[in-house]
């Protein structure tokens, strides 16, 4: 009978080993799963943030796509409507800067106008540029025609023979 308990006492160890094994297997399945859990969650709110960024891009190109088709429905300027553009300082123009779109318009108008002023100092350094050479040119011609006509103060400062 001896034997019997040895055998079942030896049998219970080797249980209680195995259920050790098990025990530490499922503590590690559970740091494992939790731990790819964390990364899942992570990934998610990466994902999240990404698709939020996107949507806000997607809505702000709708928006400048939006007001770039209402700039070429318009018609173009005429001359008179540019040179009676405001600087954006009236009520109608602060407005429109409380919107996306205001801002966009107003911004477009500011570039129209700022192409618009290098275009003048563009023609007006051209301009400038023409007119220098052109004096310059009657500057040199002038001075070699006096180089070439004889004046008469050049005349009167030569001394001439008197005849007696």
């Amino acid at each position: 009978m001896s034997q019997d308990v040895s055998r079942w006492l030896a049998e219970i160890r080797t249980l209680q080993q195995q259920l050790a094994a098990a025990r530490q297997e499922r503590d590690q399945a559970y740091a494992s799963a939790s731990n790819w859990r964390q990364l899942y969650d992570a990934e998610a709110q990466q994902r999240r943030t990404d698709v939020a960024h996107l949507d806000l891009t997607v809505k702000t190109l709708r928006a400048e796509v939006a007001a770039l088709r209402g700039q070429l429905q318009a018609p173009p300027p005429t001359p008179e409507d540019l040179l009676g553009e405001d600087d954006g300082t009236t009520g109608d123009a602060t407005a429109d800067l409380n919107s996306v779109v205001g801002l966009q318009q107003q911004l477009t108008a500011a570039l129209r106008q700022c192409d618009r002023l290098q275009q003048q100092l563009e023609a007006e350094r051209a301009n400038h540029e023409q007119t220098r050479q052109t004096l310059t040119t009657a500057l040199g011609e002038t001075i070699d025609a006096f180089k070439q006509a004889p004046s008469p103060e050049s005349a009167s400062l030569v001394p001439q023979r008197q005849e007696d």
